[in-house]
């Protein structure tokens, strides 16, 4: 194959959550997209089973909000057994107030779905066994059933995992730690049915987090500080015994569905790019998975470096503009992996000022308002923002932060928001009648939808601005009066797309 004609753009290795909601935000932007994974078939165990409030809001804006909650067992409370400290996220200003629990095998598959109708390619048992740059070029090598052979793309992205052969490519390194002790995971039913959906059961001994999947089955995750690592695959026996140590009864579990033992580890890539190779998800930052946050950052990692990739790829912006992927994602895994790293050794420590500190910080937490806004705020995503973005623009406070599913009024009846989004390019919402804020952006552009109207809000800062301009992955990149836009919206604009 002529290297200067590459049959795809982008070549996406893993087809996990982040890989294939990666390909479907190019695709939808009319980018050739394929996808290379390893495996023969779609994960059919639970693995990461939760979807936080932001994350539902990432798949409204593009239509999979539905399916998904017709599948899930949403879940609006945590509760945590030091002094029944219970997190309500029902209190969040969303549609999404939950933990919204569903199979990573059911939720890959209709990523899948979704990435295969807009035309990506996804060709499983495909490994990638090697890659590097070659000019404007990126080389893949890859093997199935024993015959290897090399292809040429423009853009190469690693979505691979903590083992990710992209990462090792780049020569970024992969630096963190391994706790000393590991996770049980067992998705089993229980004979001593639990009062909570969602519980962490903290002791001396280690913790258990319980989360129902609304089936009948319980997915037990386990921490025994004093189990020693083992190779052996993990047992119900074993898994009745460490129950019964760390509730202090019999739960008398039964029917496992799948059972796992990993360590438990947090690390981070030291670039999330070299030249035209790009990492995302687990390939580029772990944790302890306490909080449930891995699949959630990769899915946002993928909206947040989809449209930017994709502009580039369509040569409507600079390279460039693909280092704020890093330097906006990279401080909110950092964050992740901060905030799980003091939780998981608070609670699991046998040390009495640990013990003492965690039965203190969950009152404090679930119990005052402002901290448990504050907890479950963070916890859903709800509370990510990129503070790069306010200080590059020096605009209102409303830069950089999530712009929640709108109601726009105007023009007919009303419309929200997300609905709005799902062409994935910006949103421009402006409540006057004046002359076109953007004169250089030809109407009926794909890249940017205008919609006349104000917002309906009877309080909170999103009824004060006449102008929104709102980013594809559904963040704020210009808000103010129509006055001060005229002079700062234009220049915002290209900055995005012209990187």
């Amino acid at each position: 194959m002529d290297e200067k004609t590459p049959a795809f753009d982008v070549v996406v290795a893993g087809a996990g959550p982040t890989g294939l909601m990666l390909a479907g935000e190019l695709a939808m932007a009319g980018v050739r997209c394929r996808v290379v994974e390893r495996r023969q078939d779609r994960t059919r165990e639970s693995r990461a089973l939760g979807l936080h409030g932001r994350t539902m809001e990432v798949l409204n804006m593009r239509g999979m909000a539905e399916e998904v909650l017709a599948r899930a067992n949403p879940i609006p409370q945590v509760r945590v057994s030091l002094g029944s400290s219970l997190f309500d996220m029902g209190r969040l200003a969303t549609d999404y107030g939950q933990l919204t629990i569903i199979p990573q095998g059911e939720t890959e598959e209709i990523l899948e779905k979704r990435a295969t109708e807009l035309g990506v390619v996804v060709d499983r048992g495909v490994a990638l066994t090697d890659c590097w740059q070659s000019g404007r070029s990126v080389v893949c090598t890859l093997e199935q059933d024993g015959r290897v052979w090399e292809e040429t793309a423009s853009w190469l992205v690693g979505c691979d995992g903590s083992r990710s052969r992209v990462r090792e490519a780049m020569g970024a390194d992969f630096t963190g730690a391994t706790y000393p002790y590991t996770i049980i995971v067992a998705d089993v039913k229980l004979g001593v049915p639990l009062d909570d959906q969602l519980l962490i059961r903290v002791g001396r001994a280690g913790l258990v987090v319980a989360t129902d999947f609304g089936n009948g089955w319980y997915r037990m995750g386990v921490i025994d500080r004093d189990k020693p690592w083992s190779d052996e695959p993990v047992t119900l026996a074993e898994v009745d015994q460490t129950l019964a140590k760390l509730f202090g009864r019999d739960m008398r579990p039964s029917e496992p569905l799948w059972t796992s033992r990993f360590h438990i580890q947090e690390r981070q890539a030291s670039s999330y790019r070299q030249g035209r190779m790009l990492i995302a998800g687990d390939a580029a930052h772990v944790h302890s998975p306490l909080g449930g946050q891995g699949l959630n950052l990769g899915i946002q990692d993928a909206v947040n470096l989809g449209w930017k990739l994709a502009a580039v790829v369509g040569g409507r912006a600079g390279d460039d503009l693909l280092d704020t992927f890093e330097l906006e994602r990279r401080r909110v895994s950092q964050g992740v992996i901060k905030v799980t790293d003091i939780a998981t050794r608070m609670m699991t420590s046998d040390q009495l000022p640990a013990r003492i500190a965690r039965k203190t910080v969950m009152s404090v937490a679930s119990r005052v308002p402002v901290t448990h806004r504050l907890a479950v705020g963070h916890l859903s995503g709800i509370a990510t923002s990129y503070p790069t973005m306010a200080a590059a623009v020096g605009a209102s406070s409303l830069v950089g932060t999530r712009v929640p599913d709108l109601t726009i009024a105007g023009g007919g009846r009303p419309r929200r928001l997300h609905e709005e989004m799902r062409k994935g390019g910006f949103v421009l919402i402006d409540r006057t009648d004046g002359a076109p804020l953007l004169p250089s952006v030809p109407e009926g552009d794909p890249g940017l939808l205008r919609i006349g109207g104000r917002i309906v809000a009877d309080s909170g800062p999103w009824r004060k601005p006449e102008v929104v301009l709102i980013r594809p992955d559904g963040y704020c990149a210009w808000a103010g009066s129509r006055e001060h836009a005229r002079g700062q919206l234009s220049n915002t604009y290209l900055r995005w797309i012209q990187g």
